[in-house]
């Protein structure tokens, strides 16, 4: 079983600027139990006596007050959102909310995300993704991206629910934009690093989708997006080729080159731009074609950034004078 330890507060009678450090985890109770008992004289004899029933009681309470059954807690919230509420236009989802961040709050560590599948969590989540309520809808394929993320077995499980073609959907239609940007950051965490759910990202024309979302302007979304490309270029040499005969180097020129186009967007298109010319002959002769203008772009860029940093340093050379 599972359980979080909490803080609480500890004030010796006559020593109040001297309490130890207040634990807020098991490392920290052993810690404080050990600071304790250091301050303890072990050269005399100790006085050692039964604790009276009140004590005793008093003790007992504190004690049980420092733990949370985590895995009672998500199964709490687990039950929440099974409510009809989720499901029906109109109704106070509140609580929904809440158990959503309950769950939040445990599933980075791994054992909590793998007790989420196996309390039956993941049907649960996906339901969610068909709320009616935006923040559902977002909070739950949040999670959904939480869960899977560096965590094998949860990808596997979460695949086996054929999920892919309804975050595909989520990303191309969600009308709320947040919940566009959370399935594809779900998305992202789902398939990278996980051969089997590539594959059926690909076998469901999940480029498709992703080049709509690169195309979508909506800055977010085409973040991940692009990053997701990048990782999926860098990871398997198999995907040039299908990449090239769908426009995508052309795809990507045009958003490095739009004024609209965000710093960080522009650094993962930059890195899947360079992924497919570096290793795929055929890619780089697409880049250099003269009216994509490819050449010129970056020599104006790198001209802006170098004015940049002239301008930082020569911005920051009388404050250095003036200290040193």
């Amino acid at each position: 079983m599972n359980f979080r330890i909490l803080p609480f507060i500890t004030m010796a009678d006559g020593q109040e600027n001297r309490s130890p450090r207040q634990p807020r985890n098991l490392q920290g109770l052993l810690n404080f139990c050990t600071e304790i008992t250091a301050r303890e004289d072990t050269t005399q004899p100790t006085n050692f006596q039964q604790l009276d029933p009140e004590r005793r009681r008093f003790l007992e309470e504190a004690l049980n007050s420092l733990t949370v059954n985590v895995a009672k807690k998500m199964a709490e919230s687990v039950k929440t959102l099974c409510s009809e509420a989720v499901t029906m236009n109109g109704e106070d989802v509140t609580e929904q909310e809440e158990a959503i961040a309950v769950i939040e709050e445990y599933v980075d560590d791994m054992d909590h995300a793998i007790d989420l599948y196996k309390m039956g969590g993941f049907p649960v989540l996906m339901r969610c993704l068909d709320s009616p309520h935006p923040s559902l809808r977002a909070g739950a394929a949040g999670l959904i991206g939480d869960v899977c993320q560096n965590n094998l077995q949860c990808q596997q499980n979460m695949l086996a629910l054929n999920i892919i073609p309804q975050l595909l959907q989520m990303i191309d239609g969600d009308e709320n934009v947040t919940s566009r940007v959370k399935a594809m950051y779900a998305l992202s965490c789902l398939i990278r690093d996980f051969p089997e759910g590539e594959k059926e990202f690909v076998k469901t024309q999940g480029f498709s989708y992703l080049m709509r979302a690169m195309q979508s302007g909506v800055e977010k979304l085409v973040i991940k997006s692009a990053f997701l490309l990048s990782r999926l270029i860098q990871d398997n040499d198999s995907y040039k080729g299908e990449l090239l005969s769908m426009g995508y180097v052309e795809q990507l020129i045009t958003l490095l080159s739009s004024e609209k186009t965000g710093s960080i967007s522009r650094e993962h298109c930059t890195a899947a731009l360079l992924g497919l010319a570096s290793s795929y002959p055929p890619a780089l002769t697409e880049c250099m074609r003269p009216e994509l203008h490819l050449k010129h772009y970056f020599t104006t860029r790198l001209k802006e950034i170098k004015a940049k940093q002239e301008s930082m340093v020569s911005c920051d050379q009388p404050l250095r004078t003036h200290y040193f």
